[in-house]
């Protein structure tokens, strides 16, 4: 989705705009993912802030294989992102 793709490349501007228009934070990607799983894998901590704390994207789902976001934010040594969603839940 456009969402994705905008969390993907760190677009924050945008995926605000796609979110106060509508986006669906809860879309699953074929490999059930959501737009949190793009931006914790890219480590875009503005937007996994934006998408927990004011979109309500949830952190404890699992992908297709069994990732969380969390697990992918730690393979990718985005360190405070992993912090920020352990303190989140």
């Amino acid at each position: 989705t456009a969402l994705m793709m905008a969390c993907k490349m760190g677009h924050t501007d945008l995926v605000k705009y796609l979110v106060e228009h509508g986006a669906d934070v809860h879309h699953f990607s074929k490999y059930h993912q959501t737009a949190l799983f793009n931006a914790c894998i890219n480590g875009n901590e503005t937007i996994v802030h934006y998408l927990v704390k004011t979109s309500g994207a949830h952190i404890n789902i699992t992908d297709k294989i069994g990732h969380t976001p969390l697990f992918l934010a730690c393979a990718h040594n985005h360190e405070t992102i992993v912090r920020f969603l352990m303190e989140s839940g």
